[in-house]
């Protein structure tokens, strides 16, 4: 914006300056030939007017060749200037006859244009003698460098003022604009680093009233979203701090529980569901999510865990299960707890959503582009058209469950796809960026719920 802000004004200056200066410099060449022009025709009159004096004296007003001469050389004898008599001859610089000539014995007096430069020509009356009578013509050349004498001095000058004047626009440009720029580049950062986490960034409003006022608007923005964001984790402190008390009732509810085999694994359910809440309690109370260690996890080695949790409860609804993992690692960049939350979205939605007997597919395998994919399909009826957007659904479900599958898949730099097994059920696509990739995000445009 700086750029162009410079550049417009070099232009609009350019155009006022030309638009100045370029008659102002045809106006000095004018001046030039003027004077140079009104320099000989006053001295051709000054010669005209010493023959015409020179010639009455005496009595018999004759102009004598001997007489121009004498003139001639009380004048200098200067270059240029000639004395042309009726019968041709010449005195001074030589000179061919001519048109302007003919018109100059006639006489008129007159200043033409020739080959060179210009020519001033002066007629004086010749009353001697009846072979003398005629007309006797001062004639002085002007050449094109004494027309043209100091005009490009002139002209440098005028093209240095206006490169000055140019100069001088730019600078005030460059200033104005710097006045404009520096704060928008301000809010510019400062909106970056609040997109990475800095929510208490602040700017000085300055710059015009205008930009000003945004500076002010930013400010205002950014304690209101502080705001906003310091009630939403109070909110969820507080919700997940209620959750203690039935949870407490529920371990001791599972403590009674004769079978030991039972006992373990709801006391390990347990286990984990009071992990879960005291880390959305600490995660709520921390402004900043630290990111000193990235998270890992291999993705085979949870779904397996995972699909062994759900598959009592599939056996028990008469649900086929088909469990493939691809063989090797397949690390991505998400923390166990959280991939496996992912995986119990997605297999619990078909819990929650079909009939019992439907059975379901899970599938692990590495992308042609090293990307690790997560494939989970049922044989149900799939999803019902236009009921899906992101956070919401109108099968009756909260709509958070694919929405959480999707931010996870986002952070780690995968993406998340909808659609419809070869049966007709439906089918989810989860890809994650390989943990020692960078991570690559994938905007699947599908919407969620659950």
């Amino acid at each position: 914006m700086r750029r162009r802000l410079a550049l417009l004004s070099v232009a609009i200056s350019s155009i006022v300056v030309i638009a100045f200066l370029v008659p102002l410099g045809i106006l000095v060449r004018n001046q030039a030939q003027n004077r140079a022009l009104t320099r000989a025709e006053r001295f051709s009159q000054s010669v005209a007017a010493g023959l015409g004096v020179a010639g009455s004296v005496g009595g018999n007003a004759e102009i004598t060749p001997q007489l121009a001469l004498s003139v001639l050389d009380a004048f200098g004898n200067p270059a240029g200037t000639s004395i042309v008599f009726t019968d041709g001859t010449v005195l001074g610089e030589p000179y061919a006859d001519s048109p302007n000539l003919s018109a100059a014995l006639g006489g008129r007096a007159l200043v033409a244009a020739i080959e060179g430069g210009a020519e001033v020509l002066v007629p004086v009356v010749n009353t001697g003698s009846i072979e003398s009578r005629g007309t006797v013509v001062v004639r002085s050349f002007v050449s094109s460098e004494e027309m043209s004498e100091g005009v490009a001095l002139a002209w440098a000058m005028l093209v240095g003022l206006g490169l000055v004047l140019i100069a001088i626009s730019l600078a005030a440009a460059d200033r104005m604009s710097r006045a404009i720029v520096e704060p928008v580049d301000e809010l510019s950062a400062a909106a970056r680093r609040m997109g990475e986490g800095e929510l208490d960034t602040r700017v000085e409003p300055s710059g015009p009233d205008e930009i000003a006022e945004v500076g002010e608007a930013f400010n205002f923005l950014a304690r209101r979203l502080g705001d906003l964001l310091e009630a939403e984790r109070e909110s969820v402190a507080d919700l997940s701090h209620r959750l203690r008390t039935p949870l407490a009732a529920l371990r001791l509810q599972v403590e009674l529980v004769s079978d030991r085999d039972d006992l373990a694994g709801l006391v390990e359910d347990v286990d984990r569901l009071e992990a879960a809440i005291n880390g959305m309690i600490e995660e709520a109370r921390s402004p900043q999510r630290t990111t000193d260690r990235p998270a890992e996890a291999d993705l085979g080695a949870v779904v397996e865990h995972r699909a062994a949790f759900w598959q009592v409860l599939a056996d028990e609804q008469g649900r086929s299960t088909t469990l493939g993992i691809e063989d090797g690692l397949h690390r991505v960049p998400v923390s166990p707890e959280e991939l496996g939350a992912l995986v119990d979205v997605l297999i619990g939605n078909i819990f929650t959503h079909t009939d019992d007997g439907v059975g379901y597919r899970i599938r692990v395998r590495t992308t042609p582009v090293g990307q690790s994919e997560l494939l989970v399909e049922d044989e149900g009826t799939g999803f019902p058209a236009g009921s899906l957007r992101r956070g919401q659904s109108s099968s009756g479900s909260t709509g958070l469950g694919l929405d959480i599958v999707a931010r996870i898949a986002e952070r780690a730099g995968g993406s998340i796809r909808l659609g419809a097994s070869a049966g007709g059920g439906a089918t989810v696509t989860v890809r994650f960026s390989a943990a020692d990739q960078p991570a690559v995000t994938e905007a699947s445009g599908s919407r969620l719920g659950g």
